[in-house]
């Protein structure tokens, strides 16, 4: 079930598609402006990586728990 779970976290950006703009440009004297991220952005940026983070810990808890099972499954059987 972990595995399930941290697989859906991980394809938050599939998922939840950010919609808007993301970057921005500041207009300097003399007309050269450098880009930026936008705040909208980069709170999303932010959300989704703590979200695709989360769902590697799960994956990574749920295999060493069906590696375990597998593991104590065996030693039972002998």
């Amino acid at each position: 079930m972990f595995v399930l779970i941290g697989a859906w976290f991980v394809a938050y950006e599939v998922v939840c598609k950010f919609r808007g703009e993301t970057h921005g440009a500041t207009t300097s004297f003399g007309g050269v402006g450098k880009v930026h991220k936008l705040g909208t952005f980069k709170a999303w940026e932010k959300k989704r990586n703590a979200a695709m983070w989360f769902g590697l810990g799960c994956i990574t808890i749920g295999s060493l728990l069906q590696l375990a099972g597998l593991f104590i499954k065996n030693l039972v059987t002998f």
